[in-house]
């Protein structure tokens, strides 16, 4: 568990600021009742996995944000 906030605060910050709100989140987490993922992919991360978590799931969900992130249009800017 991270110390002073959790991820679900993490991503609330990064989902509130202009320059940030559109990078994909992966959560990797030991919190994994159906609740906790629920909440995570409710605010907004791309992928919730679990721990114990397969190195080739996690490496294959990295590739699939990248190759989204890269086709999403640019976001227009703030004004």
């Amino acid at each position: 568990m991270m110390p002073d906030v959790d991820g679900y605060e993490v991503l609330r910050y990064i989902r509130a600021q202009p320059a940030t709100r559109h990078l994909p989140v992966i959560f990797l987490t030991a919190r994994s009742t159906p609740a906790d993922i629920e909440k995570g992919l409710a605010m907004g991360a791309n992928y919730y996995i679990t721990k114990p978590f397969s190195g080739l799931d996690l490496v294959r969900k990295v590739r699939i944000c990248l190759e989204e992130h890269r086709a999403a249009p640019e976001p227009r800017a703030m004004r």
